[in-house]
């Protein structure tokens, strides 16, 4: 009786929640590797068929993890992009975020998983990078006409957004390998300076000088 007093109850959508929040825990402590349902159940206060009858699979609880994120991240960057200009958006927050999201959360590593072991046959959202590109590119050749300049193509702002999706990506799958071949000695500032500086970088490709 008094185990049963102290069971937590919770409806279908907040087990799914805790679930995956301790999914995505054990994904930044440990890799894809660390995704156990039975060491999640643990963590959660469940029982292995609990996670089963949710998810049904540990592929299934992946794919919802990877499904969540997807969708943090595109709600993220649109919003950032919703205001009437381009130079509403502060790219250094924007990239902030997506190197903590496919970095230090490791979901770069879970998605490069999914993809190598079959479980996903393409990245899971094929039309994020072609929408936020719809979103951004008439904001920023209004910019750009604002200031007499020629504007740019929409395919150079989807190669933009590209070097943004490619080098976030790189870097949570290989950024520490790389950057031990580069000879860093200090991992974390080093990181730290070069997201800035290629916020920067982007910044100063996106948005046209101010004169």
């Amino acid at each position: 009786m008094e185990e049963k007093i102290k069971r937590t109850r919770r409806t279908a959508e907040e087990a799914r929640r805790v679930i995956l929040d301790a999914a995505e825990r054990r994904l930044a402590d440990l890799g894809p590797e660390g995704i156990r349902l039975q060491d999640i159940a643990s963590d959660v206060g469940i029982s292995h068929p609990t996670i089963l009858h949710h998810f049904e699979s540990r592929e299934g609880l992946v794919l919802a993890l990877t499904e969540r994120t997807r969708e943090q991240l595109r709600q993220d960057l649109f919003a950032a992009f919703s205001g009437p200009s381009a130079r509403d958006a502060d790219i250094h927050q924007i990239m902030a975020r997506v190197f903590e999201i496919l970095s230090k959360r490791g979901h770069a590593r879970l998605t490069g998983w999914m993809i190598l072991s079959g479980a996903i046959s393409q990245t899971p959202d094929r039309g994020m990078l072609r929408d936020l590109t719809d979103l951004i590119h008439p904001k920023r050749a209004e910019e750009f006409r604002l200031r007499g300049l020629p504007v740019p193509s929409r395919e150079d702002t989807l190669f933009v957004v590209m070097l943004g999706a490619v080098t976030a990506f790189g870097d949570g799958l290989f950024g520490p390998v790389v950057r031990q071949a580069a000879g860093i000695t200090d991992e974390v500032k080093t990181m730290e300076q070069f997201r800035d500086w290629f916020a920067e970088l982007l910044r100063s490709r996106m948005i046209p000088p101010a004169q």
